[in-house]
């Protein structure tokens, strides 16, 4: 009796067994087969480019290797991957950004360490701008595997971004000795730009394009970023020959339009670059675009347009911000330069200037709300430790000197707007008219004091 009772508990716990087996099976069965996102046409491309199909087969290839096997992540990850090129490829975040979360957060629920997913997941955080977030999982990713240039890369768009300069140059220094390609060479041309060596940043830069593929988008984006270094030199031709032979490799390329835009608004062609930044708006919807535009329409004398379209910005920044992306900085320089919700304005600055007090240019944007808000003499000390790298930027020249001036240290208001003025490739006709008004005020004064 009892051995056949032994026997009966044995066949129901064996049976058991077997039943959460299978029950596990069945629903990992369902679970791969649940739907899985996927790309949505480009709206820019009548007929679809190889690119695009090249991506859809990636996408194709994954999903089916997901279906297959559900529980190995790294199909997830490289899934992920492709949703955050196109996403980069098109500027249609608010679709594949959410997709490609969705697919790390199902790797790392199976592997809580995997290390791919943990670099994506750095990388999204940068672009959603929580950058703190984006530091501490790069040196995760790192403790892992210290020989991995693509989590340096994300940990010196991190320190940079924090304003921990000198660290971002150690980073970089390690990436470059690990793997000198179009990354590597892309950032230390960055950071020697904001360090105030321009010809460097140029050279590290041609480096950068060297090594990229042509027609190939990251080669593109580095391309654009050459030209705006031209640019800012004052060097339009070349600026303009790059910006064009960008397009000549990939057309259409929205950034590069907007480049062309803004040599010819240095040229004031208003007409022109209303034009190209219209043509870059509709080829890949990103908000910069927006930006530029209303900055070209107050340019041309357009109000009512200039109005409307800093109207439009504002929504897109709203849609961001729901997105869960921290655009605080954005948000209140935009303000700042359109006159815009000043108050508002100056608390988003005085929050991303408390989340992160070293960056340069968060120093630079709320010390301009400052000033705006009429509190010139807070915003001098702020506007020094903003020009501390020596970056050369006619903007940061002119938004120092008004400080300046209206703090009353003339001294530093003249030097800085005359440069201001001498380079006025990228300022506002209108901050340049305030510009020369200051420094006519400035001689005046020197004059009535001999």
């Amino acid at each position: 009796m009892k051995n056949q009772l032994y026997k009966n508990v044995i066949t129901v716990a064996v049976l058991a067994v077997l039943g959460l087996l299978v029950w596990g099976r069945y629903n990992a069965v369902k679970k791969s087969e649940r739907p899985l996102p996927n790309l949505s046409r480009r709206a820019a491309e009548a007929q679809p480019s190889s690119e695009f199909l090249n991506a859809q087969k990636a996408v194709d290839y994954y999903e089916t290797a997901i279906r297959h096997k559900p529980r190995v992540a790294k199909n997830y990850v490289d899934l992920a991957n492709v949703f955050l090129q196109e996403s980069r490829a098109t500027g249609n975040h608010h679709e594949y950004i959410p997709k490609a979360q969705e697919m790390l957060n199902e790797a790392l629920r199976l592997e809580p360490e995997n290390f791919e997913a943990l670099l994506a997941q750095a990388s999204i955080k940068l672009t959603l701008h929580q950058f703190q977030e984006a530091k501490r999982l790069a040196q995760i990713a790192i403790a892992k595997n210290p020989y991995s240039a693509f989590a340096y890369g994300v940990l010196v768009d991190a320190h940079t971004e924090l304003g921990e300069y000198a660290e971002a140059v150690q980073a970089s220094d390690k990436m470059l000795s690990l793997r000198p390609d179009l990354r590597s060479y892309s950032r230390a041309a960055y950071l020697r730009e904001l360090h105030g060596d321009a010809a460097g940043a140029i050279a590290a830069m041609r480096l950068a394009a060297d090594a990229g593929v042509f027609g190939q988008e990251s080669r593109a984006w580095v391309l654009y970023h050459l030209g705006l270094l031209y640019l800012q030199a004052g060097k339009l031709d070349t600026a303009a020959y790059i910006f064009k032979g960008t397009l000549e490799e990939r057309p259409d390329y929205a950034y590069a339009l907007s480049g062309l835009a803004q040599v010819h608004a240095a040229r004031k062609n208003y007409d022109e670059t209303i034009r190209l930044l219209q043509q870059a708006h509709a080829v890949t919807p990103e908000h910069v675009f927006l930006e530029q535009l209303a900055d070209a329409y107050r340019f041309a004398g357009q109000t009512s347009r200039a109005d409307s379209t800093a109207q439009e910005v504002l929504k897109a920044f709203g849609q961001h911000e729901k997105s869960g992306w921290n655009i605080n900085r954005e948000f209140a320089g935009f303000c700042a330069n359109h006159d815009l919700n000043l108050s508002a304005a100056l608390k988003r600055a005085e929050a991303e200037y408390k989340a992160r007090p070293q960056n340069i240019d968060v120093q630079e944007t709320y010390a301009w709300l400052l000033y705006k808000n009429g509190r010139a003499p807070e915003a001098a000390p702020l506007i020094e430790q903003a020009m501390r790298l020596k970056m050369q930027r006619p903007t940061l020249s002119y938004h120092a000197g008004m400080i300046y001036f209206a703090a009353k240290q003339y001294d530093k208001a003249r030097g800085c707007l005359k440069r201001a003025v001498d380079e006025n490739l990228s300022i506002h006709p209108r901050d340049w008219a305030e510009a020369q008004k200051a420094l006519a005020q400035l001689a005046a004064q020197n004059y009535a004091l001999r």
